[in-house]
């Protein structure tokens, strides 16, 4: 009982002394809700002094400066105003971006500094959301990176001059061919070349968006649209005086060429097995066009031949005459 009593007049003692630092701070004007407005000014201050050793090691420690960075986000997160906070997360992101290996962090650390900027800068956050597709296509994050590349391209902001987005279209292009989704990519790759279409310097640029093009719509069987790509994307390496881009587009075409007057004539034979009369005329005249395309393929390729053989030995020329004859005799066999 005396243990009892003695336990309750401590905590009557407790009590009785909660009431007077109650007191004693009501008298001097502090609430509960200054202590809280004393603690976030206290948070506030601290994240502004992380920031602060944050930057004086941005350029050339990154190590600390993305603790600090990190850290300064943590617990400025809801003390800080919302742009000092999007500030710092795209420094962290800078931090990030400067060390290589990192890509998947630096996808993450965009995206989220991306959505800070939300509301407040839409360039920045455009701009972020930009670097985090990147980021995850060099990782090898294909199916993200097309997915990131998609909404922030349907966002409708296009942050860069023509050039840069014609890279990072680009770069969309690749994923999406390597996901298989080739009739996508082609468009990518064709958008990109019109964005720098008349951009001067950029010739090589415009030869490779060409070229990449017409390797989409031909895995896909778009086959007179890949034909025209080629030939196209020929033209432009010639232009350059790059002999094994161009003779290996005009190798391609010749090939689109020669398949589909296969394709053809087997069709046509097909037809003509079980046609009569009309019909029978029809799958003969259908027949002859075949042969003729066909012909027009392996003329197409003796005339490559013919280029390469007018050339300087070169030891690229020599491998693109090695390749031209062997493919040329692959497809006179085919013709057989």
């Amino acid at each position: 009982m005396a243990q009892t009593t003695a336990a309750g007049g401590d905590a009557a003692g407790d009590h009785t002394h909660g009431e007077s630092v109650a007191e004693e701070s009501a008298a001097d004007g502090e609430g509960p809700g200054d202590a809280v407005g004393a603690r976030g000014a206290g948070e506030s201050c601290d994240a502004l002094a992380l920031a602060d050793l944050a930057a004086t090691h941005l350029l050339d420690d990154p190590g600390p400066a993305e603790r600090h960075l990190r850290r300064a986000l943590l617990i400025g997160d809801g003390t800080l105003p919302a742009e000092h906070l999007a500030r710092l997360g795209s420094q962290l992101v800078m931090v990030v971006a400067g060390q290589s290996g990192r890509e998947r962090e630096l996808a993450d650390v965009a995206l989220r500094a991306a959505a800070r900027w939300e509301g407040i800068s839409a360039a920045d956050a455009s701009h972020l959301s930009f670097v985090a597709a990147r980021a995850y296509h060099r990782a090898g994050r294909h199916a993200a990176a097309a997915a990131q590349f998609e909404r922030s391209l349907a966002a409708g902001s296009a942050p860069y001059p023509d050039i840069e987005m014609a890279l990072l279209r680009g770069q969309y292009g690749k994923s999406l061919k390597l996901l298989g989704r080739y009739r996508a990519a082609a468009g990518q790759f064709i958008e990109a070349a019109r964005l720098v279409r008349d951009v001067p310097g950029r010739s090589e640029l415009r030869a490779e968006l060409a070229w990449s093009a017409a390797s989409a719509l031909d895995t896909c069987g778009e086959d007179d649209r890949a034909y025209t790509a080629y030939l196209h994307a020929a033209e432009l390496w010639g232009e350059l005086d790059r002999v094994g881009p161009r003779i290996r587009c005009l190798r391609a075409a010749a090939w689109l060429q020669h398949c589909a007057a296969t394709a053809g004539t087997a069709g046509a034979s097909a037809t003509g097995a079980s046609a009569t009369g009309a019909s029978a005329t029809g799958a003969s005249a259908t027949d002859a066009s075949a042969a003729g395309s066909s012909e027009a393929g392996l003329r197409a390729m003796y005339g490559i031949l013919a280029e390469l053989e007018e050339l300087d030995p070169t030891p690229e020329v020599a491998v693109e005459l090695t390749n031209t004859r062997r493919q040329l005799a692959d497809m006179e066999a085919g013709r057989d």
